[in-house]
């Protein structure tokens, strides 16, 4: 099977360039031209990136008069853009977006913070001109006066996601993309209020707020505006107090939430939502103490009818009572798939024991990934080893049960934090054998820190 590494398209298709043999027709010539142009396509970067004469579309260019015509006819190779500084020609620019045809676009305009702000405008305008092709578009910005350089209202029938990050937070109106009726993921790094922004707020599928900077009431109202929305990442830092969280009607489509804080207080904000189809709920990324996590969590979880299919968590800070964490985890008989982040060995235990037990906990669970805090070092030689085999007993005695009675764990992750010594390395190594004989039996189990 040939390499799919860019490098290596390249070098086949270039082979009877370097060739010493008398001059004569190019076999690499004689493939059609849309299997050469398909095989450009692989030479592209992997991102969205600068125009670069030593990367592929323009390289492909450089090769050869004939790979020159075939690159530039080809739209699909001029389709991503990423313009992040001022050296970058305008006509090249514009040439390269008018090579791309009616194909949809994905581009990216990155006008620094913290340098001296260079004029956007003449790129702005190639921009706008093709903006009935814009499909994925991100803008950052330092400024609501460079986002108002995009006029007030642009045609963007093709714009399905807009990633905005915004120095400040604009103060008049923003009416730039209010006309995308195909818009349905939205990210936005800076605090942009819903009023200020007039968007098709209830087609949006997706939204993602990543920065910090949103605070709870902001991302409440915003859902008050996207009433369809099915998947929601978002990062809550402010630690503004208030006194009462806006109401939200009941969210019927949201399948998918992912909360990151460091306040306990932004767990307020799931007792104030309805979430009847939920099925992933993120929590990798709480960064508060997990004997805080466990009670307003235990709440969520428990009520009627949450039925959550994925679940991830993280185990920071003071851990909870072991019979709490499994309290919890019962109210969820429907999980799939799991995920203990950080969290103590002791935790791990408690769970690969009831997974033994032959009681009727999580019994759908078919992933189970792990990433244990190991700390105090002692507990290298008298926690872990104990930890791996409960490990392998539960997940044996799930695969050997009775497909009526629970899933198989088809699939094991294990990962750890903490200390790491040469007698870790050894019980690691020590283990291998158990591994495989897991794997054998159809177990995929990855072990690693």
């Amino acid at each position: 099977m040939p390499s799919s590494h860019p490098s290596d398209y390249l070098a086949l298709l270039s082979v009877c360039e370097t060739t010493q043999d008398p001059p004569g027709p190019c076999p690499i010539l004689a493939i059609p031209t849309e299997i050469t142009a398909q095989i450009f396509t692989h030479c592209l970067p992997d991102s969205i990136s600068p125009p670069d004469f030593d990367k592929a579309p323009l390289l492909l260019g450089r090769i050869c008069s004939d790979w020159r015509a075939i690159a530039q006819d080809s739209p699909e190779l001029w389709t991503s853009l990423k313009i992040a500084r001022p050296d970058i020609l305008v006509e090249l620019i514009e040439t390269w977006l008018s090579r791309a045809g009616n194909l949809p676009l994905s581009l990216i305009l990155e006008v620094s913070f913290f340098e001296e702000e260079w004029d956007s405008a003449p790129y702005i305008d190639v921009l706008k001109v093709y903006s009935q092709t814009w499909r994925d578009v991100r803008l950052e910005l330092p400024s609501e006066q460079s986002l108002a350089k995009f006029g007030l209202d642009l045609h963007l029938p093709m714009l399905e996601c807009l990633a905005i990050d915004l120095l400040e937070s604009p103060e008049d109106p923003v009416n730039v993309f209010r006309s995308a009726h195909a818009l349905r993921h939205l990210i936005l790094e800076e605090v942009i209020h819903p009023t200020a922004m007039s968007l098709p707020w209830v087609q949006l599928t997706c939204f993602e707020s990543n920065t910090g900077a949103l605070k709870a009431e902001d991302f409440m109202t915003i859902l008050q505006y996207t009433p369809n929305i099915t998947k929601l990442g978002i990062t809550i830092y402010n630690d503004t107090e208030v006194d009462r969280l806006p109401d939200v009607p009941p969210l019927m489509s949201l399948t998918s939430l992912s909360l990151c804080s460091s306040l306990l207080g932004s767990m307020d904000i799931l007792e104030h939502l309805s979430l009847p189809a939920l099925q992933i709920l993120d929590l990798s990324s709480i960064l508060f103490s997990g004997r805080e996590l466990i009670p307003p969590l235990h709440r969520f979880l428990s009520q009627p009818g949450r039925r959550l299919r994925e679940l991830a968590m993280r185990i920071d800070g003071d851990k909870p009572l072991e019979e709490d964490f499994i309290l919890l985890l019962e109210t969820q008989p429907t999980l799939q798939k799991f995920n203990l982040c950080e969290g103590s060995l002791d935790l791990l235990i408690a769970i690969c024991h009831r997974l033994n037990d032959g009681s009727p906990f999580l019994p759908r669970l078919t992933n189970l990934a792990a990433s244990p805090h190991i700390y105090p070092v002692e507990q290298i030689t008298s926690t872990f080893p104990v930890m791996l085999d409960v490990l392998v007993d539960a997940l044996s005695t799930r695969w050997a049960a009775p497909p009526e009675l629970c899933a198989q764990i088809r699939t094991c992750t294990l990962s750890w934090s903490g200390v790491r010594t040469d007698d870790l390395d050894n019980i690691v190594g020590a283990f291998r054998p158990r591994q495989e004989e897991l794997t054998a039996l159809g177990i995929t189990m990855s072990v690693g820190s």
